[in-house]
């Protein structure tokens, strides 16, 4: 059992580091968008992220994957305040 538990646990930790280089490449094209907004936050984008975010996910995980991308959308916009 601990040789699955491990094998699982790597293939987390592979999913984890792709999931971070692909928020860092997100939040560097998030960041400078302020410079062409006229404010700051866009809820009918917000919305439709949201919604094809939920959309792509499995059905179990839609719920917790719309949660996931409104803290993402959160700290975009506090990435392109810091800008």
């Amino acid at each position: 059992m601990p040789d699955k538990l491990f094998a699982a646990r790597e293939k987390i930790d592979l999913l984890d580091r792709r999931i971070a280089v692909l928020l860092s490449r997100r939040f560097d094209l998030a960041g400078p968008l302020a410079a062409l907004k006229k404010k700051p936050r866009d809820p009918a984008r917000e919305r439709q992220v949201l919604a094809n975010a939920a959309a792509a996910a499995k059905k179990p995980y839609s719920r917790a994957t719309r949660e996931i991308f409104s803290e993402i959308i959160r700290q975009s916009i506090r990435l392109q305040k810091t800008k």
